[in-house]
């Protein structure tokens, strides 16, 4: 109850960078116990070809192609006619396994994107948190503007890793060392995500890299989101706009970078320009301040998710020897 008391500061799915989180489910392996691929109410459109400009939506750890990451981004981006929305993950040809390898993810989205590119004049991606790491991979993996991807938009993406990931390997470490590792994925899990499963290992790994020659970028982060901090979020030449949250529900910061009116805005008008918005005289000086906030909530988050993953470890520990006491093992 202290760790879960703890890590809650810091706002749901806090052990790793996460789009958004499932239901808490055991997890004994590196897959998820249920498919993702379940059909969605996207339409994933016909093999004839269109004039429509696709945009294709991509979420993080632990998603469902039917949860409501992006329904404020899909309602706005919906009326316009000229636009096909598709989410990948929601078509079973292209699995999308958010607990599982990040390249490989990666490579099935570059498949999807090119076969879309088959029928359509332009493709878009909007990505959160590691739904833009796979992004990131499948760009650097051969994925350009050649393929028709004219706009990538990445909303609280961990371009350069996630500093919750990292910190979770060392203690995942000192658990398996104490006997406890199964106890302690297993907990993780319960609380946010499983700390061993290949994705969070993927994510701890990530780096940055040079943006895609000809594709227009846009970076938007919630200044209070303490999921992807300031540092994890960089990708050089690529300035983020950071925001403050404008409506309660934006105020834990990594989710709210889908629902914020101000985020989606951004995401609206950059698929339908292509081009970055520009920013006002106001628009900077809110910029200042939510660095200011940004840097306060980047402090805060490593002590915070130390202390938690420390207090996890110990509880690990503890469930472990209570089972071989009463004789018991994780599923």
């Amino acid at each position: 109850m202290v760790a879960a008391l703890a890590l809650s500061v810091v706002g749901p799915g806090a052990l790793v960078s996460a789009g958004d989180d499932g239901p808490s489910r055991p997890f004994p392996t590196d897959r998820p116990n249920r498919t993702i691929l379940r059909p969605t109410e996207i339409a994933t459109g016909a093999a004839l070809p269109s004039g429509k400009t696709v945009v294709i939506v991509v979420s993080g750890i632990g998603s469902e192609a039917l949860d409501g990451t992006f329904d404020a981004i899909l309602a706005a981006l919906g009326t316009d006619p000229s636009i096909e929305l598709h989410r990948f993950g929601g078509d079973p040809a292209y699995a999308y396994d958010t607990h599982g390898s990040i390249d490989e993810s990666a490579a099935r989205l570059t498949a999807e994107i090119r076969q879309l590119a088959r029928t359509h004049p332009k493709i878009d991606i909007v990505a959160h948190s590691m739904g833009g790491v796979v992004v990131d991979a499948a760009f650097r993996n051969g994925l350009s503007a050649r393929d028709k991807v004219g706009t990538y938009v990445a909303l609280a993406v961990p371009h350069d890793g996630s500093t919750e990931a990292r910190l979770s390997q060392p203690f995942l470490t000192v658990a398996d060392l104490l006997g406890a590792r199964t106890e302690f994925r297993a907990i993780t899990a319960g609380i946010a995500q499983d700390v061993g499963s290949r994705a969070v290992r993927d994510l701890a790994a990530a780096h940055a890299g040079p943006p895609p020659a000809g594709v227009t970028r846009l970076d938007v982060r919630i200044a209070t989101d303490a999921i992807v901090t300031a540092r994890d979020a960089w990708t050089p030449g690529v300035p983020a706009r950071l925001l403050l949250p404008s409506t309660i529900g934006a105020i834990e910061g990594h989710g709210g970078a889908t629902t914020d009116p101000r985020a989606v805005a951004l995401v609206r008008s950059a698929i339908a320009s292509s081009r970055p918005p520009a920013i006002g005289w106001r628009d900077a000086a809110l910029t200042v301040a939510a660095a200011a906030v940004s840097v306060a909530v980047g402090r805060l988050a490593v002590p915070v998710y130390c202390a938690g993953l420390l207090a996890l470890v110990g509880c690990a520990v503890g469930l472990a020897l209570y089972r071989r006491r009463r004789g018991q093992r994780l599923p």
